[in-house]
């Protein structure tokens, strides 16, 4: 009898030969197809996600990426519930946006007399284009002196696969891995001080992966696969005299779909990285996953539009996708929950895919190297200007 993997697996490359698309399906950069069998350490549902946002204590949170997808729905969630929420968009046009929109949700809440709504929130638009760090300082120092309880580095991009040329940041870095992780890397440590003087609590990180950081995951293994290397192209260019760009982090090839799933990697790597050495200034700092999002709209959006709603009706179909709704209320939850599973550290895994619950779980393998994690945050601090 066929495993659900294999079945899922079947149907995915079904319908893309049907279709003429099984090249571009096999550049996606999160199809998140059922993985092998993993040690979890805890399991919550969407129930738990939901329940207990407008209890928690109220904190102030700051979200990136904000005004579309996940940052927007969990954004929505968090200041129905009463929290005092900071959106951080691109620009403050997208900022205006998001931050009315957050609003019109808690109205709406209100109005229907939901369980979920409490009257302490507030929500204010706020610009930083993590693609250019002199965007992420101006950011930084304008919030730096604010109390802050939880930052969640939740924006993200991925490129279109088909792309044959590096897209860059303000700074020259690779477009994808400069905004994912080192715009990120930046603002967190810029960051660090208003979070550890956290006033409910202890402050806390929050980051946003993806599985396919993972070669062994249902979407890691499928295309180009995630490894950093020896991070030879990130040592080259934090070793030119003016400041050096990079195309991937490896030093290899530019190669879209790599790039994208290297981020996630980056991101898993400062994770852990960041929370042994804020450990000591009571922050705690985990990772988690929305799932797979196949939105044309959203994560997709520099995709092929027509692969794009195939890629949509596809993962649909298998089951393995999820709602923006599910990863709103993951990041939501891990957010202000007065308590987590894990101390600190957490990979938290919507695993398996399309079943709406967060696994917690260990990383890959090489995300669990001590040695590469110390050695991305030393090139990372570099290139970004900070000391190691």
């Amino acid at each position: 009898m066929a495993t659900t993997s294999s079945r899922r697996r079947a149907l995915a490359a079904g319908w893309a030969g049907a279709l003429g698309a099984a090249a571009a399906v096999t550049r996606a950069p999160e199809l998140a197809l059922a993985a092998d069998k993993v040690e979890v350490e805890s399991v919550l549902l969407l129930s738990t996600l939901e329940a207990g946002l407008a209890t928690a204590p109220v904190r102030r949170v700051v979200v990136t990426g904000a005004n579309s997808g996940v940052g927007l729905n969990g954004a929505s969630r968090l200041v129905a519930a009463g929290h005092q929420v900071t959106l951080l968009c691109r620009t403050q046009a997208k900022a205006d946006g998001a931050a009315a929109a957050c609003q019109q949700f808690a109205d709406a809440q209100q109005a229907a007399g939901s369980a979920a709504f409490r009257e302490e929130g507030s929500v204010v638009g706020v610009v930083c284009d993590l693609a250019d760090l002199a965007s992420v300082r101006a950011c930084a120092a304008s919030l730096q002196n604010q109390p802050i309880d939880t930052l969640c580095c939740n924006a993200g991009l991925a490129m279109n696969t088909a792309d044959k040329a590096a897209k860059r940041t303000a700074q020259g870095f690779e477009l994808t891995v400069g905004t994912n992780h080192l715009g990120h890397f930046l603002l967190a440590n810029l960051l660090k001080g208003a979070l550890a003087k956290s006033p409910n609590g202890a402050g806390r990180l929050v980051v946003t992966g993806s599985p396919v950081h993972d070669p062994k995951s249902g979407g890691g293994d499928v295309g180009s696969t995630a490894s950093l290397g020896d991070l030879a192209g990130l040592a080259q260019a934090a070793a030119a005299p003016n400041g050096g760009s990079f195309d991937m982090v490896d030093g290899g090839p530019y190669d879209p779909d790599k790039a994208y799933k290297d981020s996630k990697l980056c991101n898993l790597l400062f994770t852990a990285e960041a929370a042994k050495r804020w450990a000591a200034s009571g922050i705690q700092v985990d990772a988690f996953s929305p799932g797979l999002i196949p939105s044309p709209d959203g994560f997709f959006r520099n995709q092929n539009p027509a692969f794009a709603k195939t890629f949509s009706a596809i993962a649909g179909l298998a089951g393995v996708s999820e709602t923006n709704a599910f990863g709103g209320a993951a990041l939501a939850f891990l957010a202000v929950a007065p308590a987590l599973p894990r101390a600190t550290g957490g990979w938290y895994d919507s695993y398996p895919p399309g079943k709406h619950q967060l696994a917690v779980h260990p990383p890959s393998v090489e995300a669990q190297n001590v040695d590469e994690q110390a050695q991305l945050w030393a090139l990372s601090a570099k290139l970004t200007g900070l000391a190691a």
